[in-house]
């Protein structure tokens, strides 16, 4: 039973990574259009790419907004997640209701109005509120009996709030933040419905440089964004799962 169950978790897996394949093919393209290589393969679009400001602008544009959102998701959903209150949470999980598309439209015009639109910030605070949510989720699974009785022991052998929280709480939440921060990265990083409602060309994400491209000529351009824009979530959940391991060892 167990081989059978790996066995399938190995095909899903690879069903999962055969259109990364595809793209990754079609990025060593020497054609201008979409086409998989047959026989010469070429590094053109891969120059190309980084030789054009828009998309390393891009591509830096991604990088900060998905590390600071991220971030903030992380700092803003812990003291939430452990609180007691019953419609804070209930707050922070609205936007997991609200369409992409209806939420992008709804802060175009409260950006306009509060000097946010076109700017990073801007971005950033539209990220984290996406994340949020998922971010909550995933800490309110850390947050079990067994945590409380640990905190309630420390407190009993007098440590105060702080050394509490610095000394328990969070050494026992820190998988869960790991696992939001990387989420948060990864969804940061490829979100483009709410993003291209808020940006201006110099603020634009690399999704919306790609959602942009494809509208006007697809090229293998394309490709290669999507072939670093995947790498880049690749590293960052090896990295998360290399941390666990770690973790799980010195347990």
């Amino acid at each position: 039973m167990i081989q059978s169950v790996r066995a399938l978790c190995w095909l899903l897996l690879l069903a999962g990574l055969l259109p990364l394949t595809a793209t990754v093919w079609v990025s060593f393209s020497p054609d201008s259009f979409l086409t998989p290589p047959t026989v010469e393969w070429s590094l053109r679009w891969y120059r190309r790419f980084f030789a054009d400001p828009r998309w390393t602008t891009a591509a830096g544009n991604s990088l900060i907004v998905a590390v600071t959102s991220a971030a903030l998701c992380v700092t803003l959903a812990t003291p939430v997640a452990l609180s007691k209150s019953r419609w804070l949470p209930l707050v922070v999980l609205l936007p997991a209701v609200v369409p992409p598309v209806a939420l992008g439209l709804g802060l175009l015009p409260l950006f306009h109005r509060v000097g946010l639109f076109g700017t990073t910030a801007g971005v950033v605070l539209a990220h984290t509120a996406i994340g949020l949510p998922v971010a909550l989720l995933l800490l309110r699974t850390r947050r079990s009996p067994q945590l409380a009785e640990c905190e309630l022991a420390a407190r009993g052998l007098g440590a105060n709030r702080w050394l509490v929280f610095r000394r328990v709480t969070l050494p026992l939440l820190r998988p869960a933040i790991l696992a939001a921060f990387v989420v948060q990265f990864v969804l940061s990083w490829s979100e483009a419905l709410v993003t291209v409602f808020l940006t201006t060309p110099a603020t634009e994400t690399l999704p919306v440089v790609m959602w942009s491209q494809l509208r006007g000529s697809a090229s293998p351009l394309v490709a290669v964004a999507a072939v670093l824009s995947a790498l880049a979530s690749l590293v960052a959940v090896a990295a998360l799962a290399r941390t666990a391991a770690g973790s799980r060892r010195r347990l």
